[in-house]
């Protein structure tokens, strides 16, 4: 099983979700925007995520008779490729991080006292800013935490007071934790991962703000070696590894006893692995400090557009606190704003982790050209175990440098 955003093809909805969509959202996403109409494009999400933001673009449209025309598609990518400057068909667009990099240059820049703006978390306008402009609205984001199964635990003889805060306290629960054909720890060997403990060492592939490659820093070779230790102790293993091929599914199946992930395997565990009892913490501190890894999406309003006035109040208007809660609950994500996340904590005490990790959280990066290099980078990483930490960073401060300078 492959955890990503939920994601649907528009027809799949059922009726109440259709219906709701119609009021505000073209027949079909191949569909020209209708004339006069204000296009709001969005990735394809779950149901219950369509439906949240189809009631809140209606509330908006009756308190200002602003019509949106609501475009749900497949590759955001493909859209902004078909042109957002001179005459664009796009008003406001939801970006990941790597798009915003691609498509910045074009979208409307946001000054920071401005209401979409002003409340977000620090972290996540860091990687909202290119050039030293907030190119975009934070909208809502996923960080990494680390899951302990409980029953697994008690059994080991562990309690609440050994859930780690450093890494030699993960060490050390991890190997408790590996007995009878089960492993202590699993992580996916991929950066989107294994990110998160260069952060916590100091580190990162990149500076925060994506301008610099430290790949090779003192921190980033301090948490990469963590992970070497760990899995050639035995302690740890990557998901791939384990039988259920997966380091999702092995904690879902019993196959480990922890697991670094995403808020989305909540979901996961709900729907397929109802059975197993976990809690979810934040991850240890390493010899950098706290550190975790960040999945934004944001609000980007197209610069030509010829409703930019309506689509700053709409990106303002779905940024609004109470709002965030909602479409964030909805979509399995925490909101991007401080106030929202307070509330959202009230209703979610279980995955607080989540929110927690958000102020001292780094974007995977996404420089143009970097993706390659980060995809060399996981290629290495399954020989980790047997390999040379500070070898496979050098290799990559080498790539990143060129890309960069």
């Amino acid at each position: 099983m492959m955890l990503t955003r939920r994601t649907f093809a528009l027809t799949s909805l059922g009726l109440a979700a259709a219906a709701t969509l119609a009021a505000c959202s073209s027949k079909s996403k191949d569909e020209a925007t209708e004339e006069g109409k204000m296009a709001l494009i969005v990735p394809d999400a779950g149901e219950a995520a369509a439906e949240a933001l189809s009631k809140a673009v209606e509330a908006f449209t009756k308190e200002t008779k602003v019509e949106v025309d609501v475009k749900p598609v497949s590759d955001v990518s493909q859209e902004l490729a078909r042109g957002i400057t001179a005459e664009p068909s796009i008003d406001v667009v939801v970006l990941d991080p790597a798009q915003l990099s691609s498509y910045a240059g074009s979208l409307h820049s946001w000054d920071k006292g401005a209401a979409a703006v002003k409340d977000a978390h620090p972290a996540l306008l860091t990687s909202a800013t290119r050039q030293e402009k907030i190119a975009a609205a934070p909208r809502d984001v996923s960080t990494l935490a680390l899951y302990v199964n409980t029953s697994l635990w008690s059994a080991a003889g562990l309690s609440d007071s050994d859930y780690p805060t450093t890494w030699e306290q993960l060490d050390q629960v991890a190997a408790k934790l590996t007995s009878g054909g089960v492993v202590g720890l699993t992580l996916d060997a991929s950066y989107a991962r294994v990110g998160a403990f260069l952060v916590q060492g100091g580190g990162g592939l990149t500076s925060a703000d994506g301008t610099k490659a430290t790949a090779s820093s003192e921190g980033s070779v301090a948490g990469l070696t963590q992970v070497k230790t760990l899995l050639s102790s035995g302690s740890a293993g990557w998901g791939a590894d384990l039988p259920a091929g997966s380091a999702a599914d092995a904690f879902g199946q019993g196959q480990a006893a922890m697991v670094i992930e995403t808020e989305a395997l909540t979901k996961t565990l709900a729907d397929t692995y109802s059975g197993i009892s976990y809690k979810v913490v934040e991850l240890p501190a390493g010899s950098g400090g706290k550190g975790t890894l960040q999945f934004p999406t944001f609000y980007g309003v197209v610069e030509a557009s010829k409703h930019k006035a309506d689509a700053i109040k709409l990106v303002e208007y779905l940024t609004a606190a109470e709002r965030q809660v909602t479409l964030a609950t909805a979509a399995g994500t925490v909101p991007a704003s401080k106030s929202a996340g307070e509330t959202w904590k009230g209703k979610h005490a279980d995955q607080a982790a989540f929110l927690a990790g958000v102020e001292y959280s780094q974007a995977v990066p996404s420089a143009a050209g970097v993706s390659d290099i980060v995809a060399t980078f996981d290629n290495e990483l399954p020989g980790l175990a047997g390999g040379d930490p500070a070898g496979i960073l050098n290799s990559a401060q080498v790539n990143l440098q060129a890309i960069l300078s």
